[in-house]
């Protein structure tokens, strides 16, 4: 069943004001606690609002993996981990022309398959180049991630909804690459959602779109600055429990805050059929700070997630991945530990063949098996929570949290089981330096 994301508010013909789709995450476990400046609620376990006068230094393990909707999930294929002594960034092409303008065919080739959904984990500042660096996810500076989903109802007006959400990480990784800290300070999250969307709106290749985005940049001291815009979002899960979630910004059901591009012609239209149109900034997103420990897992997912697994459901995948992997042990205590083994499961191909019994999913026969980001830690969780999140999405038989907001929030409409949509997830991994 197709469900519509709306651009903008209905006016006196909503027939000609409905276009595009944006879906409400919802679930028993989270609540709408937001308002229109941006500042909401952030959901955390008191224990850990204390901080320690020296912090370890903590270094990231990061990875990304997605599906797109209509596609075999390849986990070997759609999986990739940041290792900062390969390349400076992943999810985006560096390279072509002119920044400001590059081509825009090559950009759409050189781009990951992963449909309207978009990411890109980077270094914030070139303090090192390719291949100077260790296997330390960090590399002595912040680093910058984020996911972001093109609103798709675009492609009815014949706008493809990736180029904005694709175009929107290409510009912040850029930005973060070429931050100077030294003279400007602290790159901080809702500035990179701000200084993408500015280049994006300079961008002449990208004429129309929209996109939510959920943005972080994580520092040494195990500080890790969110923004988020819309209704992709973040979970912090910390030795099998949940001590951070984010809550969706929407200005409805199925209407999440998006920042867009409103060509005149569609101005012009509602201004003569009645209507108004969508058009949130970077400054309304909903800005938290955490505090990351050794051991801990933090998830960025796009909506293609959430309207299919609760925070539950990514608990249990996270734990069992990782106590299958001796990630996480048991205490003598009865309780649960982080393993003295966690930093060497996080360098490639250490998982080996258990990486491939660790999702649900289907391989592409032509995939190369000297790919080694899935068979890491950090890879093997993104791809399993895409897996399971894809073979929810495709399960017709059991309600997803967007199932179930649709029947409570629009009573006269039957909806039931998953929804399939784009899916991507990036997965940061805590892990202290001794």
């Amino acid at each position: 069943m197709a469900v519509a994301r709306r651009l903008f508010r209905v006016g006196a013909f909503p027939s000609l004001n409905e276009s595009a789709t944006a879906i409400l995450r919802s679930d028993s476990h989270r609540s709408v606690v937001c308002d229109r400046h941006g500042s909401r609620s952030f959901h955390s376990s008191p224990s850990l609002l204390g901080s320690s006068p020296l912090k370890p230094r903590i270094s990231y393990r990061i990875a990304s993996s997605f599906s797109a909707k209509g596609h075999w999930f390849d986990f070997e294929k759609n999986t990739h981990a940041f290792d900062p002594s390969v390349a400076d960034a992943i999810g985006t092409s560096l390279q072509g022309p002119d920044p400001g303008f590059p081509d825009h065919a090559a950009r759409r080739r050189s781009r990951p398959s992963s449909g309207q959904d978009a990411f890109f984990v980077s270094r914030v500042g070139r303090s090192l180049s390719a291949g100077d660096g260790g296997h330390d996810g960090n590399d002595g500076g912040d680093v910058a991630f984020a996911v972001a989903d093109g609103v798709g109802g675009w492609a009815e007006v014949r706008v493809d909804p990736a180029d904005f959400s694709h175009g929107l990480c290409t510009y912040m990784a850029r930005e973060a690459l070429d931050w100077d800290t030294s003279t400007l300070g602290r790159l901080h999250a809702k500035s990179l959602i701000q200084r993408g969307y500015d280049r994006l709106q300079q961008d002449r290749t990208i004429v129309a779109g929209g996109s939510t985005a959920c943005v972080g940049i994580a520092r040494p001291d195990g500080t890790v600055e969110l923004a988020n815009l819309g209704d992709s979002g973040s979970v912090l899960l910390r030795l099998a429990a949940v001590h951070h979630y984010s809550a969706p910004q929407t200005h409805d059901f199925n209407t999440p805050y998006q920042l867009s591009i409103i060509p005149q012609w569609m101005r012009m239209q509602a201004a003569i059929f009645g209507g108004e149109h969508y058009e949130d900034v970077p400054n309304d997103a909903a800005v938290s700070t955490i505090s990351m420990q050794h051991g801990d897992v933090l998830v960025l997912a796009t909506d293609g997630v959430f309207d299919n697994l609760n925070n539950q459901d990514l608990l249990k995948i996270v734990t069992g991945r990782m106590l299958l992997t001796g990630a996480w042990t048991g205490s003598p205590k009865g309780g649960i530990e982080v393993s003295a083994e966690l930093e060497k499961l996080t360098r490639p191909g250490s998982l080996g063949t258990l990486a491939l019994s660790g999702t649900r999913s289907r391989p592409h026969p032509r995939s190369s098996p000297s790919r080694a980001a899935h068979q890491s830690l950090q890879g093997l969780l993104a791809a399993s929570i895409v897996g399971e999140a894809k073979l929810a999405s495709q399960d017709q038989r059991r309600d997803g949290p967007f199932a179930k907001a649709a029947q409570r929030y629009e009573m006269g409409r039957w909806y039931r089981g998953g929804k399939v949509d784009d899916i991507c997830v990036v997965v940061v991994l805590a892990v202290e330096e001794s």
